[in-house]
């Protein structure tokens, strides 16, 4: 058995399976939750309660704004795309309590759940998830004939749009995240939300359109 560790699961890789377990930052979700209690305690009591609300006003005042102008440019993104773009939940924000503690289970759920809609081709088959504590996932053979952007190379050449591989960057230019199943290509971490769409509109002519290099 050998050991993988992600930011947010930590997976068990066996012969046949994969187990991946969602990691629980218990400790640092409630150090950065007394770390802002003290912070605002601390901005409370050195600019008075008055003006302390008064700011606070002025910063949700920006947070609207800041919404407002998030969700143009998602709209604006799912035209380029020509997918839908799921809204950001604070359980995917970076440095937030919600992605502490619920990051690698929603992760894990997500896997599970979209597996068990849509038998996607591309993805490896998530057996079993244990609301989403843990997941049992066929285990593929590890891709030895690409560099690390080799995967980023082959997804941006046979997609339906160019700009479609952006909506999650991160997991599909990395090579670690695919593997072989039978000679196939396909995607061992698609724990994210944003994934679903692109993969629902790209995974059969990725499944097979793959040829082993010569």
């Amino acid at each position: 058995m050998k050991i993988a560790k992600g930011n947010t699961r930590r997976v068990f890789i066996f012969k046949n399976i994969v187990i991946k377990v969602a990691r629980i930052y218990l400790y640092k979700a409630l150090r950065n939750q007394i770390r802002s209690i003290f912070f605002y305690s601390k901005i409370l009591k050195e600019i008075g309660r008055k003006e302390y609300f008064r700011n606070k006003r002025e910063i949700k005042a920006e947070r609207i704004k800041d919404k407002q102008q998030y969700e143009k440019d998602r709209l604006e993104k799912e035209k380029a795309t020509q997918m839908r773009i799921p809204i950001i939940k604070r359980y995917e924000m970076h440095g937030s309590m919600a992605l502490c503690l619920f990051g690698g289970i929603m992760a894990n759920y997500q896997e599970w759940r979209f597996y068990r809609k849509t038998k996607n081709i591309f993805v490896m088959p998530t057996y079993f998830s244990f609301f989403g504590l843990f997941n049992i996932q066929k285990r593929g053979k590890k891709i030895d004939f690409w560099d690390r952007v080799g995967a980023w190379h082959y997804i941006h050449n046979n997609i339906e749009n160019h700009q479609q591989p952006f909506c999650d960057g991160h997991t599909l230019a990395n090579i670690e995240n695919f593997c072989l199943d039978n000679g196939h290509l396909k995607i061992v971490d698609y724990g994210s939300r944003s994934l679903g769409p692109f993969l629902e509109i790209n995974g059969e002519k990725l499944y097979y359109n793959f040829k082993i290099p010569d």
